[in-house]
Parts: structure tokens; C-alpha cells; sequence
């Protein structure tokens, strides 16, 4: 009996992470737009690897199981807007430069396809990739395993579910290539 206690313990609380949820409740005082640096520097003492001169406009949501800290990578002078979800069960790279939309998703977790009882089956993981100066619009949904090169556009409420070129603007559900652009 305790035995099966303490596995539901643990199943239950899996999501939990102490030092996130200080970081939370010290910064939920601040309103959207208002101190994008103190978020940085909050972060980074929960341990999170954030480059110098990237803000966050408002608090993100992390999402993972275990010790997730090391498995998020943000470069140098990134922008994170408000409301972005980082899946961070798999690791999560941005470069330089890079800039998030309002609400961009990040996903690195996903499901097989289960049986007809519930087709939602074991989880899958898949690191993400946005190389540096690329620039993730409004709403846009990052699938797991997606590689996003340098210097790409993706449109307010793309759906990307393949790599993406440099300097190439992706945008629709599915995203698919708009157009080139110069370097």
C-alpha cells in the first residue's frame, strides 16, 4: 500500500519544480512589458542557460517532467513575447537573435498512435532548433523535432511540422514555403 502511495506521489508531482515556482510567484507582480530583464535574470538563477540582452515580455510557461532546466538554450538578444509555452521534455535551442511571437508554442512532446481504445498513445520526444536571428510569429505551433535554420520568418499562426530553410518565410497549417529571402 505505501508503495502504491508513493508511485502516485511521484506520478503527481512529476511536474512539479520548486525553484520555477518561486521564480513565479516573485514575478507575478509584474505586469506584461514591465521588467523583460528581471524575468532574464530570475530565470537564469532557476537555472535556465538564457544569453545576455534577451528579455521575456511577460511570464512563460515551462513544461516538462524531471529536471528540465538544462534542457532549455536561449541566446543571445532573444525577444520572448507574452504567453509562449516551452515544452522542455526534449531539449530546446534558440540562437541568437531570435524573437517570439505572442503565444508561440513550442512542442517537443507528442504521442504514438495508440490503439482504438484511446488513440492517444505512449508519449514521444524531439528536440527543437531555431537558429539564430529567425523570428516565430503570433500563435505560431513549433512541432517536436523541428529544425528552424538562421534568418527564417514563421507566419502568426503557422503550423510547422517540417524543418525550415534559411531566410525562408513559412507560413499556413501546414506551413509551407512563401518565399526566399536575401541573406
Amino acid at each position: 500500500m505505501l508503495k502504491k502511495i508513493s508511485q502516485l506521489a511521484h506520478e503527481e508531482l512529476q511536474g512539479l519544480h520548486p525553484r520555477l515556482l518561486i521564480a513565479q510567484i516573485l514575478l507575478a507582480p509584474l505586469p506584461d512589458y514591465v521588467g523583460g530583464r528581471i524575468r532574464t535574470v530570475i530565470y537564469r538563477l532557476v537555472g535556465f542557460k538564457i544569453g545576455h540582452g534577451t528579455t521575456f515580455a511577460g511570464a512563460p510557461i515551462f513544461h516538462g517532467t524531471g529536471n528540465f532546466y538544462g534542457k532549455l538554450t536561449i541566446g543571445r538578444n532573444c525577444f520572448i513575447n507574452v504567453g509562449c509555452l516551452f515544452d522542455v521534455n526534449a531539449p530546446i535551442t534558440l540562437g541568437d537573435h531570435v524573437g517570439l511571437g505572442h503565444q508561440s508554442f513550442l512542442l517537443t512532446t507528442s504521442h504514438q498512435i495508440g490503439t482504438q481504445i484511446r488513440r492517444a498513445g505512449p508519449n514521444t520526444e524531439a528536440p527543437i532548433s531555431i537558429g539564430s536571428g529567425a523570428w516565430i510569429g503570433a500563435r505560431a505551433v513549433i512541432l517536436p523535432g523541428i529544425n528552424i535554420r538562421e534568418g527564417a520568418i514563421i507566419a502568426a499562426g503557422a503550423l510547422v511540422n517540417k524543418d525550415v530553410p534559411p531566410h525562408t518565410v513559412v507560413g499556413g497549417v501546414p506551413a509551407k514555403p512563401i518565399r526566399q529571402l536575401g541573406d
